[in-house]
């Protein structure tokens, strides 16, 4: 069993390394292009929602700004610088307030009252804003750093200054960018924050958003080192699935193999190819004046299978619709056989098992004529051995009638294989016009001992003769079953008493010696 499994499937360290080394490189090759148009889309997706974020955050500080801008009675007495101060306490992002009037002058702030004015470049901005607002990066005495300014002059001319740390803006980028993203926050031509992160190499992708409104910048970076770094971090993945894909690809492999070495698909490929063998079998005239036949079988020794046995290459044919295929392939090969040894086989006749089904089938017959156009060496030496398998009903009656007397207008023989083991009865061999009937081995074996039998050999011998019908004994093995053979008056015989069935190299020497044994007598 395991021998017959190492023919099936050869263990050959070189297809196991070329499915390691595919697994592995296929592993590599899938996840770095994997990754990266992942990481593609993701910065995509996350520089969007950075910007919704960071859009809806500038949104809620000009809330915030209308709120206070919005109310007329606001001046600079100690109510007023405590609300300011209020706002800020309560503000998410502000630490200082100012207020400016309509010519842009600030006199408040929740430090308490000022007078100074706004720069030309922010009042310019701002007049040229539709919604009356600007923002600014400017040196801020109250951070002791850079602080971001946003303006917003109110309907009533009363216009209101928010100054934040430029990192709180950030705050709201970094809630949806990882930490392998860089990106840069810009105010014109400023950057306002970033996120600190190296963008001097190698960039695989930048995504830039505006928020026209604001004249901010959002520019988002995706490093070659990130790229990496997130690369290194799935090599256990990696080798998970070069593992996987080696098992798979292992198992399709078997099973493909398997399925072409199956005996199936064997059987299919060796008819295709004509790969078959045709042995010999002699079936030896008792009367030495009379000349010998020959009975054609299939023979075929698979590589994967051994030698496979003729009755499972017939079933499998059979199954897999190729049995007229397997009938052409031996009627030819004894074609053949017949042109390569034309003196030698000139007065022996061959016959060639044929299921009684394809005697049915409607092209059976005009495909046979065919083939005997094909090796006209065959016309009268070729006889059909029909095997009696199932009984006919009676639509195929006619029908088998009708494809007998085609046969028979070929100058075919016709004999009725194994008689008595199948539905062949005495009514029968009176319906069809067989030329031999050959009787079974199972009657031979026991002809010697069973006295029924030999009687009803007895009755089918005398009514064959009356029917000008040959009769052949199968199975004969022994001289006692070739005496009992003679005695029923039967003349021809097969069977390993005499000769096995040969290959025809070795068939041709049979013959050649049969023939030189004649010619001595």
């Amino acid at each position: 069993m395991l021998r017959k499994l190492s023919v099936l499937f050869p263990s050959s360290k070189r297809v196991l390394f070329s499915f390691a080394l595919i697994s592995v490189v296929c592993s590599l090759l899938l996840f770095a292009l994997g990754l990266y148009f992942f990481l593609l889309k993701d910065i995509t997706t996350r520089t969007d929602q950075a910007k919704v974020s960071l859009a809806s955050q500038m949104d809620a500080i000009l809330v915030e700004l209308k709120s206070i801008g919005n109310n007329p009675r606001l001046s600079c007495n100690k109510e007023d610088i405590r609300g300011l101060r209020s706002a800020t306490f309560y503000s998410p992002i502000f630490k200082e307030f100012g207020l400016f009037n309509s010519d842009y002058h600030v006199f408040c702030t929740n430090l308490g009252p000022r007078n100074f004015k706004l720069f030309s470049s922010i009042v310019e901005r701002i007049e040229a804003s539709p919604s009356r607002r600007t923002v600014a990066l400017v040196k801020s005495h109250t951070l002791g750093d850079r602080a971001f300014l946003v303006f917003y002059k109110g309907e009533k001319g009363i216009g209101v200054s928010g100054l934040a740390p430029p990192k709180r803006l950030g705050s709201y980028v970094d809630r949806w960018l990882t930490s392998g993203y860089a990106y840069q926050l810009t105010l014109g031509k400023q950057m306002v924050v970033s996120n600190g992160a190296d963008i001097e190499g190698l960039i695989l992708d930048k995504q830039v958003r505006t928020l026209d409104d604001w004249s901010m910048s959002l520019a988002v970076y995706l490093p070659e080192r990130y790229y990496w770094q997130m690369y290194q971090s799935m090599w256990p993945c990696i080798i998970l699935f070069a593992v996987f894909l080696f098992v798979l690809l292992s198992a399709i492999h078997w099973s493909f193999l398997y399925y072409r070495r199956s005996l199936p698909q064997c059987i299919k490929r060796a008819i295709r190819n004509n790969a078959m063998e045709v042995y010999f079998q002699p079936i030896v005239s008792l009367n030495e004046n009379s000349t010998h036949e020959l009975e054609a079988l299939i023979r075929w020794h698979s590589p994967y299978h051994g030698q496979v046995s003729p009755l499972s290459i017939v079933e499998v044919s059979e199954r897999l619709g190729l049995i007229d295929d397997l009938t052409w392939l031996v009627i030819r090969k004894v074609g053949a056989f017949y042109r390569q040894n034309a003196d030698l086989l000139k007065d022996i006749r061959i016959s060639v098992n044929v299921d009684r089904h394809s005697l049915i089938h409607e092209d059976f017959a005009p495909t046979l004529a065919k083939v005997m156009d094909e090796w006209p060496e065959l016309k009268g030496r070729l006889g059909l051995e029909v095997t009696e398998t199932t009984a006919l009903n009676s639509i195929e009656l006619p029908i088998m009638v009708s494809r007998f007397e085609h046969i028979k207008a070929l100058d075919i023989r016709l004999s009725v294989d194994d008689f008595g083991t199948g539905y062949a009865g005495l009514d029968f061999l009176r319906r069809f016009p067989y030329d031999t009937l050959k009787l079974d081995q199972v009657f031979i074996a026991s002809l010697k001992d069973d006295q029924f039998t030999r009687q009803v050999l007895t009755s089918v011998t005398k009514l064959a003769k009356e029917l000008n019908m040959e009769v052949v004994a199968e199975g004969v093995e022994r001289k006692d079953q070739l005496e009992a053979v003679r005695e029923l008056g039967v003349e021809r015989v097969q069977g390993y008493y005499f000769c096995r069935p040969l290959p025809i190299d070795q068939i041709i020497e049979w013959l050649v010696a049969e023939q030189a044994r004649k010619s001595r007598l």
